[in-house]
């Protein structure tokens, strides 16, 4: 009895995991995903947006069921994305045809003092740092990130921090463990910004990134390092994977801060929903419901359900529906986050 007890359990057992990674390919996963930095020719009429990359992320290249190994230290590169002239606002093409398609026209490693001093000699009033998140490899996220800047007209200088998600829909436990294997390098790249450049941080964050980004500045708190949270000005997190009671710990040990988060959040998020039931059906900050809970904090909620036109399972509202992106680029103006009104005009874009 013992032995078919034993059975039927890891029966199950396989049947849960079988579903969750179904659900979730079926949640987070596209059709055709780039899985390596390749280098192409573009469009000749194509606008190149500059990012840049701050890479931890190893993906295994065998095939195997096997998770890989993280990086000891991050790596740093330029790239040159080439967005093309028919492309689709909130969409990243992945065509096979690079003239109707994104394209990386350039990318180049570089040594990290090299890398900083690049930063900083580019123009603009602010830093804008990019943390994706579950299931997403390096490329992805530097086309989402060059999407971004296009779509919202941004100029300032933008880097992805890819942290080492296994890009799998079925290793949300692996990716997890990323996250905090990843605050360090986080911290130190906030920490050699802020000692290189004069100008202001602004972090936005994607899904599961809002959670590194939550536990960096909570261990920034925790060492005392208040100056670097002092640059951090703006702080965004697009459909947050984020559990309420976690964030509100979380948010009082980082302290009082004058900027608010701002929580783009979604109710018809199908991806956080899938999140949501893996953990036991406790709710996310993505979603609205999950936002009831953090009465009190420093939070300015934007609810884009109205928005929502079904891409991406509704996991990107923010930045992947058109009505969301027109809307929203008020955001980034030139001095808008100097407005003493900052709060109340955002919640006029609700």
């Amino acid at each position: 009895m013992q032995h078919r007890t034993t059975a039927i359990s890891q029966m199950r057992s396989s049947t849960v995991w079988l579903l969750s990674g179904l659900l979730l390919c079926l949640a987070l996963s596209g059709c055709t995903r780039p899985q390596q930095i390749i280098v192409g020719t573009p469009a000749p009429n194509a606008q190149i947006e500059t990012i840049y990359v701050v890479d931890h992320q190893v993906l295994s290249r065998s095939g195997g069921t096997g998770l890989p190994d993280r990086r000891d230290a991050p790596s740093y590169a330029i790239a040159k994305v080439a967005v093309p002239p028919g492309h689709t606002a909130g969409r990243v093409e992945y065509p096979h045809d690079p003239t109707r398609g994104f394209v990386m026209a350039d990318y180049q490693q570089q040594e990290r003092t090299a890398h900083l001093r690049a930063i900083a000699d580019a123009p603009g009033d602010e830093i804008v740092i990019f943390i994706h998140g579950f299931n997403t490899t390096t490329p992805e996220s530097i086309f989402r990130l060059a999407q971004m800047r296009y779509d919202f007209g941004a100029t300032d200088p933008m880097i992805v921090f890819a942290w080492a998600s296994a890009a799998r829909a079925g290793a949300y436990i692996y990716d997890r463990d990323s996250v905090l294997y990843a605050r360090d390098d986080l911290v130190a790249l906030l920490d050699l910004l802020i000692r290189n450049d004069t100008r202001p941080v602004t972090l936005v964050a994607h899904s599961m990134g809002a959670q590194l980004v939550m536990e960096s500045l909570r261990q920034l708190a925790l060492a005392g390092e208040q100056r670097t949270l002092d640059r951090v000005s703006g702080l965004i997190f697009i459909a947050p994977d984020i559990d309420p009671d976690i964030f509100r710990r979380q948010a009082q040990v980082i302290g009082d801060r004058d900027e608010p988060y701002v929580l783009l959040v979604s109710e018809s998020d199908k991806a956080l929903r899938v999140a949501s039931w893996l953990i036991g059906g406790r709710s996310k900050v993505g979603l609205v419901s999950g936002t009831d809970k953090l009465s009190g904090l420093n939070v300015v909620v934007l609810d884009l359900t109205t928005l929502a036109d079904g891409s991406k399972r509704d996991h990107l509202v923010a930045v992947s529906a058109p009505a969301a992106i027109q809307l929203l680029r008020a955001l980034i103006q030139p001095g808008a986050r100097d407005n003493p009104e900052f709060s109340a005009f955002l919640r006029q874009l609700e």
